[in-house]
This record gives structure tokens, sequence and C-alpha cells, in this order.
């Protein structure tokens, strides 16, 4: 039998992209405050993810904890970031400790150290120098992560992830996407790979190339980015390393 990982956030885009992937490995229960249509023997629970015991509750046996509920991008503080991005966040960490959940994969964002100016390389473990208040409320999770790995005993591994596309994707053209964006696959590899894992913590670029040329992806999962962007320079052409 798959081990069943409690998804929250299951309804939104990220969510969408990767669950088929996910669903090959795991048992998917997927939580989400929007009402969902069960997809094979996926679990649906709606609620709140700042519910702790509710979270602690969907919880219940579970391997593992990806964390994708985030309000997912630059908006109001106090209206939006502030309950989705920071409550919602320490609740959802607060929960998997409650239930003694083994591993969490927390969905950071590669807006934490996109103010590297260009073409600077950056490096796996640059400290953050984010590029907008959603960029330091995922620091804030990262920082969440940091203390319960040495506080509580989970296992960490938070992934500052690029913008997510299938290699298919019609908007994936240009030098603007390409240099931040992740494959849909890679991200769903790199998930899997964390989650069978024993690393206590870990921070990892989660791009794919040609933005893996300026963002070091090295990681302690044996992960490494495939996914090449479709195209005249797609599958087939040469991206680099």
């Amino acid at each position: 039998m798959r081990k069943t990982i409690l998804v929250t956030g299951a309804s939104g885009n990220v969510a969408g992209l990767i669950a088929p992937m996910l669903r090959s490995a795991f048992r998917l229960r997927r939580l989400d405050i929007r009402e969902a249509q069960v997809e094979g023997d996926d679990e649906v629970v709606t609620g709140d993810v700042r519910d702790v015991a509710l979270v602690a509750s969907a919880c219940s046996g579970v391997a593992a904890v990806v964390h994708l509920a985030a309000e997912a991008d630059e908006a109001d503080f106090r209206g939006k970031l502030l309950p989705d991005n920071i409550d919602a966040t320490w609740a959802v960490f607060e929960a998997a400790v409650q239930a003694k959940v083994p591993r969490f994969v927390f969905a950071s964002s590669i807006q934490t150290i996109g103010g590297y100016p260009e073409p600077v390389p950056v490096p796996s473990d640059a400290a953050p120098r984010p590029v907008s208040t959603y960029g330091c409320t995922k620091v804030f999770g990262e920082a969440l992560g940091r203390l319960h790995a040495d506080k509580s005993g989970l296992g960490v591994a938070c992934l500052r992830i690029g913008a997510v596309r299938r290699t298919g994707d019609p908007t994936l053209t240009g030098d603007r996407i390409h240099r931040v964006w992740c494959g849909s696959d890679d991200l769903g590899r790199l998930i899997i790979a964390t989650i069978a894992s024993t690393v206590p913590f870990a921070i990892v670029t989660a791009v794919s190339l040609p933005a893996a040329n300026r963002f070091d992806t090295s990681n302690p999962y044996g992960w490494t980015p495939a996914d090449r962007p479709a195209g005249p320079r797609g599958r087939g052409a040469s991206w680099g390393n």
C-alpha cells in the first residue's frame, strides 16, 4: 500500500500540476478551504489551514505534510499575507508537530533570494535576499522549519520554488520566465525525494534549466533538475549543465 501524505492548498495551481506524479508514489489526502472532488483513491478534507485542530486531525497517520497553501504572490500584508502565509504556516507546522508527522515539505519561493543582482551566481546556501513582502513571509516559514527541525525532531525540507510550469506550457517562452522557472515534473520528483529522505533539515533551490545555471540546486536528496522548456531552445537543445 502507498503511504498517505497530506497536501495543503490542494486546489491550487501548483498542487494541480504535481498531483499526478505525487499520486503515483503516495495516496493523497488533499486539504483546501475550497470543496473539491475526489480523484482516484484520494481523500478530501475541506477546511481552513489556520485551524490547528482540524489540520492535526488531517495529519493523522500521514508520512509527510506538503504545505503548499498560501497567498501565491505579492498582496496586501494584513489582509492576505499575514493570515494566509504567516498565521497559516505557523498553524500547519504546529499541527504537524502535535500529530508527530515525521516529514514536512515547505513550499518556499525563489523570491526569498531573488534580490541578488544578475548575473551573480546564487549558491545553494545563499542568505535570504527577498524581492517582496511575499518573499519575506516565506523566509518566516523557512525559519519555522529550522526551529521545528531542531526543537521537535520534525524532518523539514524548505524548497525555494521557481515559477512552476509544465515543459509544454505556452507561457513558458522568453528569457524572463526561463531565468526562474521550475518544471512541474522536476518539482514532483524533488518532493518525492525529500519525503523518502531522513535528512533532518535542508533548504533547496528548486528551479530547472536554464535557471539552474545561475541558482545552485545542490541538495542532500540526490535530486537533479531534468526538465527543459519546450520550443526553439527546448528539449534537445543545450542549456548547459
